[in-house]
């Protein structure tokens, strides 16, 4: 697809990702805003993601109490996003972060899960079921124009990384469509000593925007044109 560069400052522009695994259950979630849906592509083992509109996926620790402050914060960017016409997706688990921005989103949340914890699944929302956790990383970190990551764990770890090395992948790929990342300030510590390591170069860093509360994000959020 042929884009001019005013389109691709565009974030929200109709977008499509190809990501290697299987779809056992499809879901989309459309309103009059915001549309994202996940399904098997035409080619054989691949998962396909679209989407239009203010797509967030929203990442974090399943095992915090949904009374936890970074629970709280997840609860207020997923309302605001749903008050804007947009759509979450996250983990899809009945508990932390997950539980919580599901709650608030309701109709306007995509879960994605994989058969081992179907049985953990919240209520909210429509749910695509894929066919192991690397497919679900990848969508999650690589395909929503923005991406947020509150602390968690091994899982969320991977969506840190894969999210960043992505977006620095870019510059191999001029017509992907820009995406933006927010970290929770509790990666930092992390993050730096990483740096420190020479394992993960300084120009990498730039591209984040680091947070403590809902706010800091939705302020950056950039604007729908």
């Amino acid at each position: 697809m042929n884009r001019n560069m005013s389109e691709k400052n565009n974030y929200y522009l109709r977008k499509k990702r190809r990501v290697i695994g299987d779809i056992i259950q499809a879901a989309e979630v459309k309103n009059e805003k915001a549309w994202v849906a996940i399904h098997k592509s035409s080619k054989n083992e691949m998962a396909t993601y679209e989407s239009q509109g203010l797509i967030v996926s929203i990442n974090g620790s399943g095992t915090l109490n949904t009374s936890h402050p970074d629970c709280l914060e997840a609860s207020r960017l997923a309302d605001y996003i749903a008050r804007q016409g947009g759509i979450i997706m996250n983990g899809g688990r009945s508990s932390g972060i997950m539980e919580a921005s599901s709650k608030m989103a309701g109709k306007n949340s995509l879960g994605i899960i994989f058969p081992e914890i179907k049985k953990e699944i919240n209520s909210y929302g429509e749910k695509a079921i894929v066919n192991s956790p690397q497919p679900r990383n990848e969508l999650l970190a690589t395909c929503a124009p923005a991406i947020v990551i509150f602390r968690g764990g091994l899982g969320t770890l991977m969506v840190l990384l894969r999210s960043i090395v992505h977006v620095k992948d870019m510059k191999y790929h001029p017509l992907q469509l820009p995406q933006i990342i927010f970290v929770s300030n509790y990666w930092i510590g992390l993050l730096t000593a990483l740096l420190n390591m020479g394992t993960l170069p300084r120009e990498f860093l730039v591209t984040l925007n680091f947070f403590d509360k809902a706010e800091q994000v939705i302020e950056k959020l950039p604007a729908i044109k």
